[in-house]
């Protein structure tokens, strides 16, 4: 008997049609935010054929943890229950050292609590999505650091960016304007100061962010004050 001819597989009409169909476009929120800063270096870079141009966009740690901080690290991620979901906030142990960390380093007071977040730019991203409405003014200083203006862009909100400037010799934000724009009838809703600051490394002296506190309290804006570069920060300053 001869073998029967084999029917061949054809999609079904409906995934025929879907496979033909153009793809949906994604948001405008996407669509309406810059690319980082590092990429489009790196292009230009590989578009010029320039291998011998280094780019000093990103600081970059390129050397390994020391061995037993691996160790810790492994050694916690294999203990009980750290495979299974843990509290919003992140782990209580960690919250509280980075609380206790805070209150020895800067003096932070009573009231307050600690998040653990997948780095800082995560933390900021949980920031403006606790505190802020499509159409709420943001006010950032430039030169601004350009993961918190993407932030602000792909939750909807760039249109409502203020750009305060800087000193051009001390690179201070203009903490008089910051001042007008709070007293103004389109008040902010939050403000972001840097300090140390990312990318000019200007350090915020106390009278100033004392003035920003003040402005902010008084038109009921939120103060972000991100000290990410705090450790970085030798001296007296």
């Amino acid at each position: 008997m001869p073998p029967l001819p084999r029917a061949r597989a054809r999609p079904p009409p409906r995934a025929a049609a879907a496979a033909a169909a153009p793809i949906p476009a994604p948001s405008r929120r996407a669509l309406a935010t810059d690319a980082p800063v590092i990429v489009a270096t790196k292009a230009l870079i590989a578009a010029a054929g320039r291998p011998d141009v280094l780019s000093l966009a990103q600081g970059v740690v390129h050397w390994a943890p020391p061995g037993a901080a691996v160790a810790a690290a492994a050694s916690a991620g294999a203990g009980r229950g750290a495979h299974l979901y843990g509290p919003a906030a992140g782990s209580p142990e960690l919250a509280d050292a980075i609380l206790q960390d805070l209150k020895t380093g800067i003096g932070l007071g009573p009231g307050h609590e600690a998040m653990v977040t997948a780095g800082a730019n995560q933390g900021f991203v949980n920031v403006v999505l606790s505190t802020l409405d499509a159409n709420d003014k943001a006010i950032l200083f430039a030169p601004y650091y350009f993961n918190h203006l993407m932030a602000l862009q792909m939750t909807g909100g760039g249109a409502r960016v203020a750009l305060g400037g800087t000193d051009p010799e001390t690179l201070l934000p203009d903490v008089a304007w910051l001042e007008a724009q709070c007293a103004s009838p389109d008040p902010p809703k939050l403000a972001v100061l840097v300090n140390p600051c990312n990318p000019t490394g200007a350090v915020l002296p106390q009278g100033l962010i004392d003035r920003a506190v003040a402005a902010t309290a008084a038109a009921g804006c939120w103060l972000v004050l991100d000290e990410t570069y705090a450790p970085f920060l030798y001296g007296d300053g």
